[in-house]
């Protein structure tokens, strides 16, 4: 395999694993938007659980009657199943998890736009040594880090695909930066 052939293997290999990177970037901040929805209805529906159960407690007194009790019972139980889930499932300690990945692997990820930027300039085995480096890091996130989910996985691929939200239009980074830069 001559030369020329071998760069265009690597430098394919470096933009697979980008792409990679990227898929699990988006995946880990889909997931962690989804668990902080779930978070926030479970913490609504335990305000709203003991509001009822309060209320139908006090109107339960001044009416004095008792499907007002059973009903406000009832609430007071389905709040009690809540809070235990709550206290066994710690949602929001998954949802830094997830941020916490993301942003680990953002920085790879711009450490292989770099690579590829750089790419043309680097040596062969400059290369072959920052595209190992870059995949141990990789590793490490995977190893350390809970792992992303299929519903996740369809989020980003429509974010990154149909959304483009990884990207942007021709002239649309020259739009945002201050005048004097652009």
């Amino acid at each position: 395999m001559n030369d020329t052939n071998y760069r265009n293997q690597l430098k394919n290999q470096i933009k697979d694993a980008y792409g990679k990177v990227t898929y699990t970037y988006t995946a880990h901040h889909k997931l962690a938007d989804r668990l902080e929805n779930k978070n926030r209805r479970v913490k609504n529906m335990q305000i709203a659980l003991s509001a009822f159960s309060s209320c139908g407690f006090f109107a339960s007194i001044i009416t004095n009657k008792s499907a007002l009790a059973w009903l406000s019972g009832t609430f007071s139980v389905l709040s009690l199943f809540l809070n235990i889930y709550t206290k066994e499932y710690k949602i929001q300690d998954e949802i830094n998890q997830h941020r916490n990945a993301a942003n680990a692997l953002w920085d790879i990820r711009e450490s292989y736009i770099s690579l590829l930027t750089d790419y043309d300039i680097l040596e062969n085995d400059d290369i072959r040594h920052q595209r190992d480096v870059l995949c141990k890091k990789v590793s490490e996130v995977n190893n350390n880090y809970p792992a992303t989910d299929s519903k996740s996985y369809r989020a980003a691929q429509k974010a990154l695909k149909k959304d483009e939200e990884q990207t942007f239009k021709e002239g649309e980074i020259d739009s945002i930066l201050p005048n004097r830069i652009g």
